[in-house]
């Protein structure tokens, strides 16, 4: 059985799941090289990921059993064009967004059972002209009819044979800033990253900027500050005006500092209590979370921290390159089984063949290059340039899926060296300053080097830097010792294991700096031919490419 997920809205993409695994996936994004394509798309279908789906299976939409496909915007037009261009829509099925990420991480998490806590900024838009008014009877709600409401927080009760909803909160739509209602909490976040770190050149405003920047706030003044957040009548209240306005993304450093502090806290906060309240609701022993809001590091160690469950699971994609994920699950239920066990895969994109490889290496007569038999060669080799204090390009496989590089496209670095953080953020990636990095670690030598045993392959759990090691990984260890690890195991990454396992012979350290390889405004590179680009554009000292070894000239002159 076969079926395929997709999305509308920024991230869109595609995933195909074929007898119970994930074959393929791609974000619009790495394909048409638009940093969150589709924010501004007018609802247009990713035609282009779900093609590439198709293609790197070999096989067309008559071969697809069911599509299922969620939308963030306001008119839903996906039938009409699915007809237009496959002359057939019968095979198609909506669901709403905060579904689809609830179905993204249980069904990849491997969990019998599960409370699935969804926050974001919002999702799905319930109206009447959409679907949506299928799933829900606003009037029974209690929403008024005239006016538009999109989704704000939901927890779900999964197991593997169905799910309940058990909590849900709406939010007028558009947002209604300057209000008495109350906001998601991505919304919060949101806002509060427009008003800190506005970038005008490029006109962005990223959430990791803010979280970055808060770890900077100094704790005495964080504490004199009441929170904002408040428990009434035992449900959250999120406010929607903005924490100290007169400081903005043009104030000086520290005072913006102190005010991203005092909203990573409220997200922490209200983080921690939805995950309470989802104790409450289910009585269930594990947790997954996803949506845009648990791509905060922070927020998962205090759920994780917390006690309150026995597990818990943080899903890649938990933005809305997830979302396809999760449609592709839903879809793949209605058709089969889903029995799964274990954590998921990320590894979603299609592989590249020696030919694409060589065919994109002539576009480029300024590298050399030398491609090796032997990929344990490449391995002795590039740990070499790496203890040296190289930077490399490091480009293997097929793509993470998320915004996450996880070690199949990744920039590598040496973490011993304090000023590799800065060159990195000012030389390579053309970013803050004060932005950290984060260390793939060996997981059987990082209880030794972190303040944590706990398994985190995807990037999504912060920790803290033993003192004995501070000085010997800077690179990655934040202003506050903290680090946001990714464990490397033989099993979840062969390749980079082996690379860092060389590493670690060479240097005692079981430790790479591993950060995503793209320049500045761009999407995580897909393709070679993008790899090599970014790789002379940005002044990496060395690509590898599969086996292939590639610099401006010959390797060890």
């Amino acid at each position: 059985m076969r079926v395929l997920g997709f999305s509308n809205g920024h991230d869109k993409g595609a995933v195909i799941i074929e007898n119970g695994e994930v074959k393929v996936g791609i974000t619009q994004e790495r394909l048409s090289r638009i940093k969150h394509d589709g924010a501004y798309s007018g609802g247009i279908v990713p035609w282009e990921s779900i093609n590439y789906c198709l293609d790197a299976l070999g096989i067309t939409y008559k071969d697809i059993d069911l599509f299922v496909y969620s939308t963030t915007e306001q008119v839903d037009d996906v039938a009409n064009q699915f007809r237009k261009v496959t002359n057939n829509s019968q095979k198609l099925l909506f669901i709403p967004h905060h579904l689809a990420h609830a179905y993204s991480s249980f069904f990849s998490s491997g969990f019998d059972d599960a409370a699935v806590l969804v926050c974001d900024a919002s999702g799905s838009i319930l109206n009447y002209q959409n679907k949506l008014h299928h799933w829900y009877d606003g009037e029974k709600l209690g929403l008024n009819k005239s006016e538009d409401w999109t989704e704000s927080i939901s927890i779900y009760h999964f197991n593997r044979k169905s799910y309940e909803e058990v909590y849900k909160k709406w939010m007028p739509y558009p947002v209604p800033f300057d209000t008495d209602h109350d906001v998601s909490l991505g919304t919060r976040y949101s806002d509060g990253t427009l008003q800190l770190v506005y970038e005008p050149v490029s006109n962005s405003w990223s959430a990791g900027k803010l979280m970055g920047l808060a770890s900077y706030a100094d704790q005495e003044f964080l504490n004199s500050v009441p929170n904002f957040t408040e428990i009434k009548d035992g449900d959250i209240y999120i406010p929607n005006y903005r924490i100290y306005p007169r400081v903005t993304w043009q104030s000086d450093f520290q005072s913006r500092a102190r005010v991203a502090g005092l909203y990573q806290r409220e997200q922490e906060n209200a983080s921690l209590w939805l995950a309470e309240k989802a104790k409450d609701l289910t009585g269930s022993k594990n947790i997954c979370v996803a949506g845009g809001s648990f791509l905060n590091c922070n927020s998962n160690e205090k759920i994780l921290k917390s006690g309150l469950y026995e597990k818990c699971f943080f899903i890649p994609p938990s933005d809305d390159s997830g979302i396809p994920l999760g449609c592709a699950w839903y879809a793949y239920q209605q058709v089969a089984n889903i029995t799964n066990k274990e954590f998921i895969s990320p590894y979603f994109g299609k592989t590249y063949s020696r030919n694409e490889i060589l065919s994109a290496l002539n576009e480029f007569p300024e590298v050399v290059f030398e491609e090796h038999d032997d990929f344990e060669t490449v391995i002795q080799e590039i740990s070499w340039a790496l203890s040296e204090n190289r930077v490399i390009g490091w480009f293997q496989d097929g793509s993470e899926i998320g915004p996450r590089a996880l070690g199949n496209r990744s920039i590598l670095a040496s973490p011993t060296q304090p000023w590799m953080t800065g060159h990195i953020n000012g030389d390579i990636k053309k970013r803050e300053w004060y932005r950290p990095f984060a260390p793939a670690v060996l997981f059987e030598h990082q209880k030794y080097v972190f303040e944590s045993d706990v398994y985190s392959p995807y990037m999504l759990v912060t920790t803290t830097v033993k003192e004995e090691w501070r000085s010997k990984i800077p690179a990655v260890t934040h202003i506050d010792n903290s680090a946001r690890h990714q464990s490397v195991t033989e099993k979840n990454n062969p390749k980079f294991y082996k690379l860092i396992s060389s590493f670690y012979n060479k240097t005692g350290v079981p430790v790479l700096l591993n950060t995503s390889f793209n320049g500045p405004h761009e999407p995580i590179v897909e393709t070679p031919k993008e790899a090599i680009r970014t790789f002379l554009e940005r002044g990496i000292d060395f690509l590898v490419i599969n086996n292939f070894i590639i610099s401006r000239t010959k390797f060890g002159e």
